[in-house]
């Protein structure tokens, strides 16, 4: 264990000193820069380039993994094993989801058992095209029936109520995260990673359909009863994508209750908001955040199916 301890600080040490350089080429002009980047750009002549610098800085990133060596690399930064709640959640999901279609981008489709054997619900929407004229309305088709074969992972669709043809069968992907038509198109199921619909304990019979608005902003059907009737709607507001396998889902106007901010001076005004913060996670090995959840303060969890 010392050994490793002292290799890695060995490599962060060696990456420091390069990127000293590297930021010191890039600012000679600073007569504030680091000692380091002093140090690095000493070395360097006139001739040298931005190119032989991060060549250097390649180099070094290359010498850090054989500082470590590679079997101590690969323990070092090697995953936790897969949690049995995450193992759970991943093997509970099925053909149930928020499906995106490439032949209408700005709309969706929603699949979701309707509680009776080989029968499910779609809702479905074309959206508003990019280029649609100033005026036009987004139209969503509710509780179209869906035949389901979950054996030979067959569902048949009935698209004759927007103009297309009756019985036709796609087919679900063997990771059913996809189902694919005779005419090649193909549905994605969660395309945006944190998309799909999720299940709150607190209501057995409800569901909550997570599925993206616009930009970083998503919408959120809310159901605690099973009955289309009884939803409400709520938006709100992601952390970036890039953090994913875990980021912080912002649900605006969700709890009823506002939370007021502390008056910090005598002429600032008190903020009150009805906003709170769910974590979202795919992490297959986070203990606190499992798979395909969202977690709230409150120690709430929806899990998505």
């Amino acid at each position: 264990m010392t050994t490793t301890i002292s290799n890695m600080l060995a490599t962060c040490t060696l990456i420091v000193l390069v990127l000293g350089g590297v930021m010191g080429f890039s600012s000679q002009h600073n007569h504030g820069a680091a000692k380091t980047s002093q140090l690095m750009m000493s070395s360097l002549s006139p001739q040298s380039s931005r190119r032989d610098v991060l060549s250097n800085a390649v180099s070094a990133v290359v010498a850090a993994g054989l500082v470590l060596g590679p079997t101590e690399n690969a323990v070092a930064f090697q995953p936790g094993p897969v949690t049995a709640q995450s193992a759970a959640n991943k093997a509970a999901e099925s053909y149930q989801g928020v499906y995106s279609d490439p032949n209408h981008p700005q709309g969706y489709r929603v699949i979701m058992a309707s509680g009776k054997n080989g029968v499910a619900t779609m809702t479905l929407s074309d959206g508003v095209p990019k280029d649609a004229p100033e005026g036009f309305e987004e139209k969503t088709y509710k509780s179209i029936p869906v035949g389901i074969n979950e054996g030979s992972g067959e569902l048949t669709f009935d698209l004759s109520f927007k103009g297309g043809p009756k019985g036709v069968v796609g087919k679900l992907s063997d990771d059913k995260n996809t189902i694919t038509f005779p005419d090649g198109n193909t549905w994605t199921k969660n395309a945006n990673k944190y998309d799909g619909i999720y299940k709150d304990p607190k209501y057995p019979n409800g569901y909550r359909i997570v599925r993206k608005f616009k930009s970083m902003n998503f919408i959120v059907e809310v159901n605690d009863t099973g009955n289309p009737k009884d939803s409400k709607f709520v938006k709100g507001k992601h952390g970036s994508l890039f953090s994913i396998p875990t980021t912080g889902f912002t649900f605006y106007d969700f709890t009823g209750k506002e939370t007021c901010s502390e008056k910090l001076c005598r002429t600032c005004e008190v903020v009150c908001k009805d906003e709170i913060v769910g974590q979202f996670s795919l992490q297959e090995a986070n203990t606190v955040f499992p798979y395909g959840t969202i977690t709230f303060p409150d120690k709430t969890v929806w899990t998505r199916i």
